[in-house]
């Protein structure tokens, strides 16, 4: 079954409320095994709701649309959805009856506008609404040649949304698949240090399949890998993940740092805690977002409890270098830090990030396109130098992901030799 999403709301094409609803129905979807091929918004406009529902009724088995259900002058959908239709608007008793009963208990009178609410296309199957006013309703379309087309409406409220689409709406199209019904499963690998590209040159045969199928997804500093399985059954679908996910870690290695929504620095407060370690942390041109972002992580504020945020390696005592120039300026910020933070706090590492300073913008005010990284215990010290600096946002993300995917790295192998 192919389907699309059609959200309305002049609202949503404003952007003065973010459309939540597609991407939640598109993740139920998804778990049915229903391949969704196209989301659309429109506006609260009957000719343009209409025009939008007959191109998907025409191209898809499934049109599912959210909004336009209530008792307002602008609420359209169910006209758009009965022109789409070529059926007339026909009162569904059940569904008046109902609202005049949610009415009475409130002890309000029912109002005309209240009753186009149970204004239903002609020969649609209503769907209660147990937790609001506005019905949903069901629309077998006929398509020229073809099996008949579903065009289900449901109301724009999430919380209205979610529970006639998972208590009536779900275990319909679950009957109406019957046998047919395929598994679509997905996974995400989260990547750090590898660039998109290379990534891609790596993996481009795998990106060329078609099921399972492979993806790549960029964002600030790292990159997602999405295998998504169709199969017959969730075991084989579930298989085919396991099959390709360990072929991507042949090939990655070691820049794969987590699956699902695990961001790196909780993968890092994990290893930290592991290890048994407390950090000191020193920034400079992160400005202290890597300190934030440890913080911030379940258990963050146990393992990250010294940080401090400098313009210049002078300002972490008598001696320092001026500005942050070097790998060896990297490592006398750690072990210097390391040094102060355990006068006050237990503190067993220390994590220094230093960008490097260009002096045609002042003392503070740019660094030059590198930055360098430095892990510090009280007996040692490892140190990288990354090829990105700055203090745009793009550049923090891009130097803070290094940073921590050093750290995390150092941690793995100090594990590995215990």
């Amino acid at each position: 079954m192919n389907a699309e999403i059609v959200t309305t709301g002049t609202e949503i094409l404003l952007g003065e409320i973010v459309d939540t609803n597609a991407a939640w129905l598109a993740r139920r979807l998804r778990e049915l095994g229903i391949n969704l091929f196209y989301k659309t918004t429109v506006g609260d406009n009957l000719e343009r709701i209409t025009a939008v529902l007959r191109q998907g009724l025409e191209r898809s088995d499934l049109v599912l649309v959210t909004g336009g259900l209530g008792p307002t002058v602008d609420d359209v959908t169910r006209d758009a959805a009965a022109l789409a239709a070529d059926r007339e608007l026909q009162v569904d008793d059940a569904c008046l009856a109902q609202i005049e009963a949610i009415f009475a208990r409130w002890g309000r009178k029912v109002h005309d506008n209240n009753r186009r609410q149970a204004l239903l296309p002609a020969g649609a199957t209503p769907i209660a609404n147990p937790v609001g006013t506005a019905p949903g309703f069901i629309v077998e379309a006929s398509r020229k040649g073809r099996d008949h087309a579903l065009l289900i409406c449901l109301p724009g409220v999430p919380r209205e949304m979610m529970h006639l689409m998972e208590e009536t709406v779900e275990p319909f199209l679950v009957q109406r698949m019957g046998a047919d019904r395929v598994y679509i499963r997905s996974r995400i690998l989260r990547t750090v240090g590898l660039g998109e590209s290379v990534i891609d040159s790596r993996i481009a045969d795998l990106m060329a399949r078609s099921n399972p199928t492979v993806g790549l997804a960029a964002h600030l500093g790292q990159v997602d890998v999405r295998i998504t399985a169709r199969a017959a059954s969730a075991e084989r679908a579930d298989k085919m993940l396991d099959e390709v996910a360990a072929d991507l870690y042949a090939r990655l290695g070691d820049a794969i740092f987590a699956e699902g929504d695990t961001p790196l620095e909780a993968v890092v407060v994990q290893a930290l805690a592991q290890a048994g370690h407390t950090l000191a942390l020193v920034e400079t041109n992160t400005g202290g977002e890597l300190a934030a972002r440890l913080r911030a992580a379940p258990g963050g504020e146990q393992t990250t409890p010294s940080s401090l945020v400098i313009a210049s390696l002078a300002e972490l005592g008598p001696g320092g270098p001026a500005e942050p120039i070097s790998q060896a300026c990297a490592e006398w910020a750690a072990t210097t830090r390391l040094a102060a933070a355990r006068v006050n706090t237990d503190v067993s590492l220390a994590l220094a990030v230093c960008g490097v300073a260009d002096p045609a913008a002042g003392p503070y005010g740019a660094y030059r396109g590198e930055s360098f990284v430095a892990v510090a215990t009280p007996t040692a010290v490892a140190s990288t130098r990354l090829d990105v600096g700055g203090v745009d946002e793009l550049a923090r993300r891009w130097v803070g992901n290094g940073a921590l995917n050093f750290l995390r790295q150092w941690l793995a192998s100090q594990a590995a030799q215990r």
